[in-house]
């Protein structure tokens, strides 16, 4: 058995509260025997440890109220619509954030499929690859649910195939969708 076998046999002997602790430190991009390590899971002695240490701090992130986490959300969000065009071949133009968490990833013209599939990717990204670095769940995704229903005909099927294509691209580039977002939360504006 692989160690990282032996890693995920850990892991899923775990309660639920050590696996948040764990799932914690591996949105941070910790590896899985990393976390295990960094959350004092497998420790009797130790109690668990989530990266913010203050509690205060921890609670501002679970209720998404804290300016950083709010900025690094807005940051991803921009940066998984800018991966998924970029896959698809779609020129981007320039991606922004703001402060209030708002954003912008202004993309040339495109079909409607891959504009669904852009379209798609934030919501998959915050909503499913990062639910636990967000937990108050995907927010400013209503114009892009707009977006996708307009390129999809708002047909079920069509969003479906939109959003499974959005996750095997993000699955397949989640590296760049996490630097181009450290590069927005520090520049603001990246363009292309």
């Amino acid at each position: 058995m692989s160690s990282e076998q032996v890693a995920w046999e850990m892991y899923g002997g775990l309660g639920a509260q050590d696996r948040r602790a764990v799932d914690a430190w591996r949105d941070l991009g910790n590896d899985l025997v990393t976390s295990l390590l960094n959350a004092q899971v497998l420790s009797e002695r130790s109690p668990r440890r989530f990266p913010a240490d203050d509690p205060t701090e921890f609670s501002r992130r679970r209720q998404g109220t804290d300016p950083a986490l709010v900025r690094q959300e807005a940051a991803e969000h921009e940066a998984a619509h800018a991966v998924a065009a970029q896959a698809l071949g779609v020129h981007v133009r320039q991606v922004t954030i703001a402060e209030d968490g708002s954003g912008a990833t202004e993309y040339a013209e495109t079909t409607r499929e891959a504009a669904a599939v852009i379209a798609a990717a934030a919501n998959v990204w915050v909503g499913e690859f990062r639910a636990m670095a967000f937990p108050a769940g995907a927010r400013g995704c209503g114009n892009d649910e707009q977006a996708l229903a307009r390129a999809t005909g708002a047909d079920a099927y069509n969003v479906a195939s939109a959003r499974r294509q959005a996750r095997l691209i993000l699955g397949e580039h989640r590296a760049e969708v996490l630097e181009l977002a450290r590069v927005l939360v520090r520049e603001g504006r990246v363009t292309f």
